[in-house]
């Protein structure tokens, strides 16, 4: 069962006091949508699209007579993230932007029936997205039905027949001032190259697919408060009894900690150095840090599990050491995962796979330290689930406004200096254009051959997917604009 109520019918009564309202700040939306999201790179639109979309919410929300904090709160987390996408120039981060923009407003539209953060919890927000799509075509439904009742009466009537009349005249006379005004003609060329090219077509598919979703969740927004977004919380069945979760717990800490103790020189030595250890450098880096970090992830969902689902039944005193010692050693192997990692990185160089494996480790380590004070007092596993996906954003947002991938192309420029060894190929393709700054920032370090190579395959990649096409002001990307004024200065063919 989802923690979402299905959407209330007529009974829970909606707020129609302004459906003129709604339909017009709802249209209002999609149109600007379909203007600065369609067929456009990501840039300053995703946020202003997402705080239009945010505003519209609480908006219909307030007519109620109210906006809690709690819906500020997370109305302002998918435009901060939104806003990330005029930042970075990746296309991974992109993709993740979007996916977090759209969970966030989902619950932010699920919560305005029932406005408290604390009926998020980890399966309101996996579900979040779906239910709200089928709360929002619900509403879309209901409110296109009750639209057509208003159409009947004899004052739509006469709005419908006033605009049959006008229009066709405005049409006629600005086709003639279009003869007389050269900014008429433009305007004139550009919607008949439009009819003839038939891109009017996809665009309008995508703006009421918007105006589908806008109008719902608007309308979903607005529904009086006699219904709440979250079913009354039940209490888990307990059916991990004291003695299993004991000898669970035992077992898994003598493991962790066994592991640990019999590879204490190999975990955070330099075992290479070790005569006769059998390890070479590039096995010892290598070795086991996926393991160790999949390792880490099952543990603290195992802890999460059995504190959730356990009974202690006069064992809490045996218990809550226990979980604590694996706590304990499961962060021993992050530190062990983490730098693991930070010697690979060193001894082969940097990428973005390897970075976001340490920022996941960093979340990891982060979300053990809330379930250690969860399990330190009275387990509430929707708070654990709050407090751990807002450190997760924190991170999310500052690794999307950082930008990393000009800082690894530092690192593995400056290692040259000591090691004498570049990967053209990954610095020049493997990043996205927020690198370029930060490679012709760099490039005069490096001696002739590499400088040339370097040159010489920036050229070729960003000549291969130069775009000619215009761009629109809406598609203002930072690291883009930083990248062409280096690919410009630096990289222009001579």
């Amino acid at each position: 069962m989802s923690d979402v109520a299905e959407d209330p019918g007529p009974s829970a009564g909606a707020a129609e006091g302004t459906p003129g309202l709604l339909w017009a700040v709802a249209v209002a939306v999609a149109g600007f949508g379909a203007w600065v999201l369609y067929d456009a790179v990501p840039g300053i639109n995703w946020g202003l699209w997402t705080g239009a979309a945010v505003a519209g919410l609480l908006l219909f929300a307030r007519t109620r007579g109210r906006a809690p904090r709690s819906l500020l709160l997370l109305g302002g987390a998918p435009v901060v993230i939104a806003g990330a996408a005029a930042v970075t120039a990746s296309p991974d981060l992109s993709l993740l932007i979007c996916l977090a923009v759209v969970f966030c407003v989902a619950m932010l539209m699920l919560l305005t029936a029932g406005p408290s953060l604390r009926s998020i919890t980890a399966w309101f927000a996996a579900t979040a997205p779906l239910v709200a799509l089928r709360a929002a075509a619900t509403q879309t439904l209901r409110r296109s039905a009750d639209a057509t009742q208003l159409i009947q009466s004899t004052r739509a009537r006469a709005w419908l027949r006033g605009l049959a009349i006008t229009v066709p005249v405005l049409v006629a006379f600005a086709l003639l001032l279009a003869g007389a005004d050269p900014i008429f003609a433009a305007w004139r060329d550009a919607v008949r190259d439009l009819v003839a090219s038939w891109e009017f077509v996809p665009r309008m598919v995508f703006f009421l697919i918007l105006l589908v979703i806008v109008l719902g969740a608007y309308g979903y927004a607005s529904l009086e408060p006699g219904h709440s977004a979250a079913t009354p919380g039940r209490a888990p069945v307990r059916w991990l009894g004291s003695t299993e979760r004991l000898m669970l717990l035992a077992s898994v800490a003598a493991l962790f900690w066994l592991f640990l103790a019999l590879q204490v020189g190999y975990l955070f030595g330099n075992l290479p150095r070790v005569p006769a250890s059998g390890v070479t450098f590039a096995e010892y880096a290598r070795r086991g840090f996926a393991e160790l970090t999949v390792v880490a992830s099952a543990s603290a969902l195992l802890i999460v599990v059995s504190e959730r689902y356990g009974t202690d039944e006069g064992r809490e005193r045996a218990l809550r050491p226990l979980t604590f010692a694996v706590i304990a050693a499961v962060l021993l192997l992050l530190a062990s995962a983490f730098r693991r990692v930070w010697l690979y990185e060193a001894a082969y160089g940097f990428t973005t796979a390897r970075l976001y494996a340490q920022v996941y480790m960093g979340a990891v380590a982060a979300g053990l330290a809330v379930l250690a004070r969860e399990v330190a007092g009275e387990f509430d596993a929707g708070r654990l689930f709050r407090r751990a996906a807002a450190v997760a954003t924190m991170l999310f947002v500052a690794l999307s406004y950082w930008n990393h991938e000009a800082w690894i192309a530092r690192r593995n420029m400056d290692r040259f200096e000591t090691t004498g060894k570049l990967d053209v190929v990954y610095l020049t393709k493997g990043l996205s254009p927020g690198a370029i700054p930060a490679i012709a920032e760099r490039l005069p370090s490096l001696p002739e051959p590499v400088r040339a190579d370097v040159r010489r395959a920036v050229r070729e990649r960003y000549a291969a997917h130069h775009d000619d096409r215009p761009r629109n002001w809406y598609e203002w990307n930072l690291a883009r604009s930083r990248a062409r004024k280096a690919l410009d200065a630096s990289f222009a063919a001579p």
